[in-house]
């Protein structure tokens, strides 16, 4: 029964009559409110749908807020969730200090197909209290980082490989203690993240990072790159949350949720745009030293042959030197804002040689042998420019370690291929090999698929470079070529549902389409993939447009992006299981690209990568891409002993070899095994076999390292949820072998001496980063994961309006509570 207030009691009429009537009123008057009570619900709940509807149909892709906290110490697991790259940072009484490095200095040492890389940043506490410092910085993905030094004044701290969470807890014991002390720890294969403590006063602290690498042969010229600068990386969406309204999806569009990326999580301040974590500077002074990071760089090059040309496309350096020997430095100091690269020419390149061309490198024994360890502190203070030479132990027992380089037959213009013939080198060795086939003189028909990223961190310089690429690729085709284009950042937009014939029609409407394309939202790789690579069979059945697909047609993806993505792993496994029968080209944009991410995924796609770091570079590189595509020089390529059995080498699954694309294997080999090396392949359907002779290496420092580190990206490759835990031990006790930093082991240095007794004051440290070069900031944030931010909305909307209606119930204004009775 509804309640009765004492108003309505003292109101009510005395007559019968009145009493009617005033009844009647009540009555039509609670029929109206009905009504509109109903209708009032009608619209709310019509409200409520609309928003439902328009959650599921066009979720929100969130932007990361500006941080207004600088300063995050770290948590108990070690993870830092404010470091930047190259820099130390601190608070102080609540106020904000920034210190940029006094100097950056690299120093490189090219020997052969080797480099060895110091990288010194110095730093000065110009506050009168003690400090802890933490800082992020990028290095080659191909460097296998093995030594590391901490001076801070007249003191040398040499650092020791331990496991990760050892490294750790031996690092935060000292700095409890008020020992100086030094951690460094990998991120990903070209991030790393490393920990100072107790730094006094006035106090200058140098860290030196060493580390070995091969370089890169390609088009006739060798190229080294060092990294400088961190792109921001992008945190795509977690499967859980996507796969919710994902059942309606096609499998295009649902697949790359399967893939999980084991990789650890990468600090935030890699993970999200904020003005306060960068260098903003004013354009007029962007030089200014108080404001930017700045870099010297020096290289000493013994390339073992005649050098035709030194070109440094991207920053300015002088060369002096004759014959083999060089040597590189910047003109001035450079803002760490884009990656550093150095090519160089040998004079009188063989370009069409019908001969593989070959070179073997080896050592003998471990640069950090268990003996060299104990007395690691005398060795490294004697000489830690350098890798120990191992040669100089003759150890019977010990492995020998090697690179092979191996370029195979070209493909000329001349005649037929002819049969298989044996061939007797200088060296009294049999080579048998087939002679080359002739190259096709007429176009070979290709699916070109162009994919094109527009997310929010290619905006600027980088996305204008990827159209001219997109659009000098489109210009390229011919009638018996199709193709497709496909854009995508946090969702993906094609040209066409299936590929298109290259008439000039479908190229003019791909044109306009390329040029309307604008940077913004996210980095969801995943999705393009899946788009790209999993519509091949319904693309190559259905022949659209007049046409079917031959069985014969290349399918080729050229993937172009600048790969700021922190989700690689999951993603090499999307590559290697959608493959299919396409191959994978990655064109790397910008002045930072993640080339980690964009080389690993060329080789699970079977392809090359090719990086444009201008846009003079644009029409050169394309062009050559497109021509060396056509068709693989070698493929299934293979190394054996000469009894048949298999050394152990890195990458065991050898790519597709293109033109001008030589062959560079790791190899580990018992010292008593001194059988020669037996690589072999197909050149357009003919076998051919090249015996190496191991007699008379060229011995090299190092190699050692490249092996054992590429070991352990192969490893890491592999890794499951079901083998993690079996891969983890594996990586680590590689680390500890090798004395590697890995993603299990780290580097850690301290001091005996314990030099400040209030150690639990210190204060942390930070200062900004710089910007890839050419990169247009958002307006405040970068696109990241997407959320279900309209669904919150949504809720909310839902407990206000129960909240109201409960509300009105309590005050008794709800229709329905009144009832008017007459008087008796």
């Amino acid at each position: 029964m509804t309640r009765l207030t004492s108003y309505q009691v003292r109101d009510m009429p005395t007559s019968q009559r009145q009493t009617k009537q005033h009844c009647f009123e009540l009555n039509k008057i609670n029929r109206l409110r009905r009504i509109y009570s109903a209708a009032a619900y009608a619209c709310s709940g019509l409200i409520l749908l609309a928003l439902m509807i328009l959650n599921v149909l066009f979720p929100v892709h969130a932007m990361a807020s500006n941080s207004s906290r600088l300063i995050e110490r770290a948590d108990s697991e070690g993870n830092q969730s404010q470091v930047t790259q190259g820099i130390l940072r601190f608070q102080q009484n609540g106020q904000q200090f920034e210190s940029l490095p006094l100097k950056t200095d690299v120093q490189m040492k090219v020997s052969g197909w080797t480099n060895r890389v110091s990288v010194k940043q110095t730093f000065t506490n110009e506050t009168s209290q003690w400090i802890n410092g933490q800082y992020i910085f990028p290095l080659s993905h191909n460097g296998a980082v093995d030594q590391m030094r901490l001076i801070v004044g007249e003191r040398v701290i040499e650092g020791d490989i331990q496991p990760k969470k050892q490294a750790k807890a031996t690092f935060e014991k000292a700095k409890k203690q008020g020992k100086r002390a030094s951690l460094i720890s990998q991120q990903r294969t070209n991030i790393f993240t490393t920990d100072i403590a107790n730094l006094g006063p006035n106090e200058t602290l140098t860290v030196e990072i060493s580390y070995q690498e091969k370089l890169v042969y390609k088009d006739g010229e060798f190229n080294l790159r060092f990294p400088m600068t961190i792109n921001p990386r992008y945190a795509p969406a977690q499967a859980m949350s996507a796969s919710q309204d994902s059942g309606q999806l096609m499998q295009s569009e649902t697949s790359y949720l399967s893939y999980e990326s084991l990789s650890p999580v990468l600090p935030t301040s890699l993970l999200s745009f904020s003005h306060e974590l960068f260098n903003m500077e004013n354009p007029t002074n962007s030089e200014s030293p108080s404001s930017s990071l700045m870099v010297s760089l020096s290289i000493e090059l013994d390339a073992g042959f005649n050098v035709a040309s030194i070109d440094s496309p991207y920053h300015q350096v002088t060369t002096t030197g004759a014959a083999d020997k060089w040597q590189i430095n910047f003109v001035n100091q450079e803002k760490a804002d884009k990656d550093f690269v150095l090519t160089w020419r040998a004079e009188n390149t063989a370009g069409n040689s019908s001969e593989p061309m070959t070179a073997v490198f080896t050592q003998v024994g471990q640069t950090h042998s268990p003996s060299t360890l104990v007395n690691s502190n005398k060795v490294n203070r004697a000489n830690t420019a350098e890798v120990k030479d191992s040669h100089r132990r003759n150890v019977s027992n010990e492995s020998q370690y090697g690179l092979v380089m191996l370029t195979p037959p070209s493909v000329t213009n001349s005649k037929e291929l002819t049969n298989s013939r044996e061939v007797t080198n200088s060296r009294g060795s049999t080579d048998t090999q087939a002679a080359v086939v002739s190259s096709m003189s007429t176009h070979v028909p290709r699916e070109l698929i162009l994919v094109i990223d527009t997310s929010g961190s290619m905006s600027g310089g980088s996305l204008e470079q990827a159209k001219q690429a997109m659009l000098y690729a489109l210009a390229g085709l011919t009638s018996q070529d199709k193709f497709n284009v496909i854009e995508f950042n946090s969702s993906v937009s094609q040209l066409s549902a299936t590929s298109l014939t290259g008439s000039s029609s479908n190229i003019g409407k791909a044109n306009q389409f390329v040029r309307k394309l604008d940077a913004n939202g996210g980095t969801e790789i995943g999705k393009a993939l899946s788009a790209s690579l999993l519509n091949q069979t319904s693309d190559s059945a259905s022949g659209n447009e007049g046409g079917n697909v031959s069985a014969s047609m290349l399918r080729q993806v050229i993937f172009i992006t600048d790969g700021a993505v922190s989700n690689e792993h999951g993603l090499f496994q999307q590559i290697e299981a959608e493959l299919g029968d396409s191959r994978l080209f990655t064109v790397g944009i910008g002045s930072a690209p993640n080339s980690y991410f964009m080389e690993r995924a060329a080789m699970f796609g079977r392809g090359t990568y090719t990086y444009i770091g201008n846009t003079a570079e644009v029409k050169s590189k394309i062009s050559q891409l497109l021509a060396k595509i056509e068709k693989p020089v070698s493929t299934d390529i293979k190394i054996t002993y000469q009894d048949g059995t298999l050394p152990d080498y890195w990458p065991a699954q050898i790519p597709d070899l293109y033109q001008d694309e030589p062959l560079l294997v790791s190899f580990k080999s018992p010292a008593y095994n001194q059988q020669d090396l037996v690589v072999s392949g197909y050149t357009q359907g003919q076998y051919w076999q090249h015996r190496i002779n191991r007699q008379a290496p060229r011995k090299v420092a190092g190699l050692d390292l490249i092996w054992a580190n590429a070991q352990i990206n192969a490893i890491e490759a592999t890794q499951t949820r079901a083998n993690l835990q079996r891969v983890k031990s594996q990586v680590e006790a590689l680390g500890m072998k090798y004395h590697l930093v890995t993603s299990q082991t780290s580097l850690v240095a301290v001091d005996k001496t314990p030099v400040n007794p209030m150690a639990e004051f210190n204060h942390n440290m930070q200062v900004k980063r710089h910007l890839p070069a050419g990169w247009k900031s958002p307006k405040g944030v970068l696109p990241q994961t997407a959320t279900s931010s309209r669904l919150h909305i949504l809720i909310g909307l839902s407990l206000l309006m129960v909240a109201l209606l409960h509300g009105l119930w309590i005050k008794g204004y709800l229709p329905g509570q009144r009832l008017i009775l007459p008087k008796r």
